[in-house]
C-alpha cells in the first residue's frame, strides 16, 4: 500500500505553555493549602507543650513558626492580636517624637479619597464600656482626634490596630492628640474583653447600631439586595473638626508614624518635608 495514501494520524494538542504553568500553579497553592490546613487543625486539637525545641514534631514546629507570626489563632484573642501586630507592624515607636517626625528616610502613606475628606467630621455621642457618654466634640477640646472603627474585640486584626495605638498612645499624647475606637460591641461586651485581656488607655465606644460607621462611610446595611458592607476605618480629625486624612477598607491601618506625621504637618511641627508615596 502506498504510504502517501495513508491518513495522517492527527497529532495529540499540545497544552499551551500558560494553561500549564496554571496548573502548576494551582498545584502550588492547593499544596500549601493543604500544609497550612493540617497545621491550623493540629493546633486545634492538640494542645501546646512545654517541650524542648529538640523534642517538637515537624508540625509542632510549623504551629511555632506560625503563631509566631500571627497565621495560627490560639483562641486568646490578645495574644493573637499581638502576635499579628508583629507581623504587620515589627516594633513600637521607641524613638523620641522629635526623631520620629525628622525621619528623612520615611514615607507617609497618603490619605484615600473619600467624602469627608476637608470636611467637617459627622459628630457622636456614644457610652463607653462603664456607661459614660463620650462626643466627639467634646473629646476634641482644642485637640486632633483619631478615630477608629474596629470590627470588634472577636477580631484579632481589628484588636492588634488597638494594641498597636495604645503601645505608642504618649507619641499621640506628646503632640496633643486624643484616640478613640468605636465598634458595634456593646458595652457589657467591652467590659468582659477588658475583664479577661486587660483596659486601653483610650476610650472605646459603643455603636451598637452602627449608626455612626454608616455616618463615616465603613459601614452599609444590607438592604435591596445588596450584601452588609463593614470595613476598618482610620480618620484624623484636626481640632476644629475637619477630616484631615482617612484610610478604609478590609485590613486594619497600622502606620503609627502616618497618623502623627499628619498631624505634625497640619500644625507645622515637622522639621523636614515628608513626601508621599
Amino acid at each position: 500500500m502506498d504510504s502517501n495514501n495513508l491518513a495522517t494520524e492527527p497529532s495529540p494538542p499540545k497544552v499551551p505553555e500558560r494553561r500549564l504553568g496554571r496548573h502548576i500553579f494551582l498545584g502550588f497553592l492547593g499544596s500549601v493549602a493543604l500544609v497550612y490546613g493540617s497545621i491550623v487543625s493540629y493546633s486545634l486539637l492538640f494542645p501546646r507543650r512545654n517541650i524542648d525545641a529538640g523534642e517538637m514534631s515537624l508540625l509542632e514546629r510549623c504551629r511555632e513558626m506560625c503563631l509566631a507570626y500571627g497565621l495560627v489563632p490560639t483562641g486568646h484573642l490578645a495574644n493573637d492580636a499581638r502576635a499579628y501586630l508583629r507581623s504587620e507592624k515589627p516594633k513600637p515607636l521607641v524613638h523620641p517624637l522629635h526623631e520620629i517626625l525628622s525621619d528623612e528616610k520615611f514615607v507617609v502613606q497618603e490619605s484615600q479619597p473619600h467624602p469627608l475628606l476637608g470636611r467637617q467630621a459627622p459628630d457622636f455621642e456614644l457610652p463607653d464600656d462603664q456607661g459614660k457618654k463620650v462626643s466627639l466634640r467634646g473629646t476634641l477640646k482644642d485637640a486632633p482626634v483619631v478615630v477608629v472603627f474596629y470590627y470588634g474585640y472577636h477580631c484579632n486584626h481589628c484588636v492588634g490596630q488597638l494594641f498597636g495605638l495604645n503601645e505608642d498612645l504618649r507619641r499621640f499624647t506628646e503632640l496633643g492628640t486624643e484616640v478613640v475606637a468605636i465598634s458595634a460591641d456593646s458595652p457589657e461586651m467591652t467590659t468582659k474583653r477588658f475583664d479577661e485581656y486587660g483596659r486601653f488607655d483610650f476610650p472605646v465606644l459603643s455603636d451598637v447600631d452602627s449608626s455612626v460607621a454608616q455616618a463615616y462611610g465603613v459601614y452599609q446595611p444590607e438592604a435591596n439586595g445588596k450584601p452588609e458592607i463593614k470595613l476598618h476605618g482610620t480618620f484624623v480629625i484636626d481640632a476644629d473638626g475637619t477630616v484631615l486624612w482617612c484610610n478604609s477598607g478590609n485590613k486594619p491601618f497600622l502606620d503609627n508614624q502616618t497618623l502623627l506625621t499628619v498631624i505634625a504637618k497640619q500644625h507645622g511641627l515637622l522639621t523636614t518635608e515628608k513626601s508621599a508615596e
